[in-house]
């Protein structure tokens, strides 16, 4: 109960008429609607059919079938005469009835090993299917949070650039007044006119980025209503060091144990050619019965039956098997091949990933810091400006501190975070949750 109730928060509400996201219902919707997800969904769901189908190789084949004649001609054979000189006899000879049915079952004894071959190979290929699905899945939660996380970081830039564009202003206003006053120069005042000016532009550039990462995000999920996300771009510290995440992506990591299972697939099908070359044995058994009226009284039904041990040495096919057993070797050594290359992809991944991290938390934790002086910064020195202790030119600057501290800690942030969300997709690791 309490796991549904999770769940249905974690879903996008529906509020005047707008979809409101968070991360986590932004990823469950995108999961739920994803063409790409739900493809490969289905076709887990056919592998896995198919595996269950394997299962009946083992089990007897029963068929059961039945004819109606509707028209016939019996054959005559001619009968030599019983005395000298007497004229030859032709008899007419019928031995079909009008309704015949027949009861087939063949149960395999023997198969020199094809039917536990092919039943390994489609689960293996049932596993792969699942990594596949599961891999399909860490990427589209890795597009999903980059999509959300760029919208956050564009409505913290656009916050920054108001916030600048608001400070750019009321120091206008503060020049002007002074000026007024006569404690300013004409060209102090036309300084802070032209600076307020030039906030307009990373405004609009600010409010243009915020508008693609919504588009963005909108197509990612396919979203056609209007939509709003709430949150903040979290900071999770990286705990975990380079040599542990290198063995858990080794072991976890859904593209290495899919190429794993492919490769164990792979051995399956030499076998599986291997057998080919095998003979094989089954116990058959044939059930007639016929009648030539659909009657079913007493001794209206005549029956026949055989029962046969049904064996079968493949002597020769066109050298078709053993082009089969080359193909197989290669499509084995193929996926082995793939697998160690596979291996040093996500190596490198990781690493690269990695010290992403570990680069944009030292920028953000350094950044942090500066801020909240480069704010008290900006608050002193309005006040001295006001009492004339220093000039436009000195205020400006410390606002821009401001600015480019709170830019490089949000870019940081962002980054750190986008740089966790890749790790995750590489590794299957999950930060800050269940492992």
């Amino acid at each position: 109960m309490k796991k549904g109730i999770l769940i249905l928060m974690a879903l996008p509400v529906l509020l005047w008429g707008r979809v409101k996201f968070n991360l986590e219902g932004a990823v469950s919707y995108a999961l739920a609607h994803s063409p790409s997800y739900l493809q490969a969904l289905k076709a887990v769901e056919a592998q896995r059919a198919r595996a269950r189908k394997a299962t009946s190789l083992f089990l007897p084949q029963v068929n059961l079938q039945g004819q109606d004649i509707l028209k016939k001609k019996p054959f005559t054979v001619e009968l030599p005469p019983l005395f000298p000189g007497a004229q030859p006899r032709k008899v007419r000879m019928d031995f079909t009835r009008r309704y015949q049915f027949g009861l087939n079952l063949t149960q395999p004894l023997f198969t020199s090993g094809r039917l536990s071959a092919a039943y390994r190979l489609n689960q293996l290929q049932l596993r792969t299917a699942e990594m596949e699905l599961l891999q399909k899945k860490l990427n589209l939660v890795y597009q999903v949070k980059r999509a959300f996380y760029s919208i956050l970081l564009a409505e913290k830039m656009l916050e920054i650039q108001r916030e600048s564009s608001r400070i750019a202003r009321e120091h206008y206003k503060q020049v002007k007044a002074l000026y007024e006053a006569g404690s300013a120069t004409k060209f102090e005042l036309l300084q802070a006119r032209v600076r307020w000016e030039n906030t307009k532009p990373e405004l609009m550039r600010a409010e243009n980025a915020l508008k693609l990462a919504r588009l963005n995000f909108s197509a990612l999920l396919g979203l056609e209503e209007e939509f709003e996300v709430e949150g903040s771009l979290p900071y999770i510290p990286l705990e975990i060091d380079l040599k542990t995440l290198e063995e858990f992506a080794l072991s976890h990591s859904p593209t290495l144990r899919a190429s794993v299972f492919r490769t164990r697939a792979a051995a399956q099908g030499i076998n599986l050619a291997r057998a080919q070359f095998g003979p094989s044995m089954a116990l058959v058994l044939d059930y007639n019965f016929r009648s030539e009226n659909f009657n079913f009284r007493a001794n209206n039904w005549e029956d026949y039956y055989t029962l046969a041990l049904s064996f079968s040495i493949p002597l020769f096919s066109g050298f078709s098997r053993v082009e089969d057993l080359r193909a197989a070797s290669s499509q084995f050594y193929s996926a082995k091949y793939g697998e160690q290359a596979l291996r040093q992809a996500i190596i490198s991944k990781l690493h690269a990933a990695y010290r992403r991290a570990e680069l944009a938390r030292a920028s953000y934790l350094s950044a942090r810091e500066t801020v909240e002086e480069a704010r008290e910064g900006v608050r002193l020195a309005r006040v001295n400006y006001r009492e004339s202790l220093i000039t436009s030119l000195e205020v400006d600057q410390a606002r821009l501190s401001l600015k480019m501290a709170e830019i490089n800690m949000f870019n940081a942030l962002y980054q750190y975070n986008e740089a966790l969300a890749e790790i995750e997709s590489i590794t299957g690791y999950k930060f800050g949750g269940e492992k």
